[in-house]
């Protein structure tokens, strides 16, 4: 989610906070021209500056939601036109930042403009208050990684999206073990526990944008018709130690016209014992539910998930690596 900038030989030319009433179309085309096609490749086509454009007078692109999330951040431009931006999303949590759309036009990168970019978001940042920056870049961009490690960034851990379909998906083979959890519904009053057994089992900070809710685990009578109301269902079971700890936990999140979203947990101490039983339970419950795309995100160093998920037909989409600056 990264690359570099343009030069500053002319006197109009450089780094300036965003301004709704006229940037967002140059920006909207900026993305759309550095991150267009792997968006389109996963299947989320972005609303481009041209079609935006379109849309007059200027207050149009106020009420548009692509335009409200690239108010905080700056530009970057060169003969009138657009061709750097760096976009800052606040956070629930008060001094937590997320720096989003790091982009700059193929013909002006490696000119030092991402440096200055992101030395001026930290700037504003420290304005408003913040104490933390994260961000979010493709594994594989080792220029952008080596720029923000040179900015102090440090590296949090690493996710991978993988994908597919109900239709597609292979049944795990399971062994017969002695001593292993049995699986189980998780009960309405153990959702602090679920809540507590995620947080174990995976940094605060691979949760993104926002950090996982006390109450992401919670159900009951309103809840399940909050659920109701929007299409939305979610199952979750979980298997307990001999002193009825919560130590492994699978869930199904499903939603009218998207996606099942998977999410497995295991606490560190039982890791590589409970990740076969617990996909094979999703995966068999999926199998009856309605056909459609399936998606997870796990951490990429948990070699023998990512092997499951392999053997039951899954397919990596991208790995994004999460650093954060921590600020005095």
């Amino acid at each position: 989610m990264i690359v570099t900038a343009p030069s500053q030989d002319q006197s109009h030319n450089g780094l300036r906070p965003i301004n709704l009433n006229t940037d967002v179309p140059g920006i909207l085309r900026l993305l759309e021209q550095v991150f267009g096609k792997s968006l389109r490749a996963e299947g989320r086509p972005m609303l481009s500056g041209n079609e935006l454009a379109a849309q007059s007078p200027a207050i149009l692109w106020r009420l548009s939601p692509a335009a409200a999330k690239l108010a905080l951040g700056f530009v970057w431009e060169a003969d009138g036109r657009i061709v750097g931006n760096v976009t800052v999303l606040t956070t629930e949590r008060p001094g937590r930042y997320l720096v989003v759309n790091v982009a700059v036009h193929p013909d002006h990168r490696r000119q030092g403009v991402a440096r200055l970019m992101m030395k001026q978001v930290e700037n504003l940042v420290q304005q408003r208050g913040g104490n933390q920056i994260l961000l979010q870049v493709v594994k594989q961009n080792n220029a952008a990684i080596e720029l923000y490690k040179s900015l102090k960034y440090t590296t949090v851990g690493s996710i991978t999206q993988w994908g597919t379909s109900v239709s597609r998906l292979r049944r795990l083979e399971l062994n017969l073990e002695n001593g292993r959890p049995p699986i189980r519904e998780l009960k309405r009053q153990e959702w602090q526990a679920a809540y507590a057994l995620d947080r174990q089992a995976l940094h605060d900070d691979l949760h993104w944008p926002e950090h996982l809710k006390p109450d992401a685990y919670k159900t009951g009578l309103w809840i399940s018709v909050k659920n109701l109301l929007n299409g939305r269902q979610a199952e979750t079971w979980v298997m307990s130690n001999a002193q009825n700890q919560l130590v492994g936990l699978a869930q199904i999140q499903s939603e009218w016209g998207r996606s099942h979203e998977l999410t497995l947990r295991v606490h560190p101490s039982w890791r590589g014992r409970l990740e076969r039983p617990l996909l094979a339970k999703l995966i068999r419950r999926l199998q009856n539910m309605s056909r459609r795309g399936v998606r997870i995100e796990h951490p990429d160093d948990d070699e023998l998930a990512n092997a499951l998920l392999q053997e039951a037909n899954f397919q990596p989409r991208r790995t994004l690596t999460h650093m954060r600056l921590d600020l005095d």
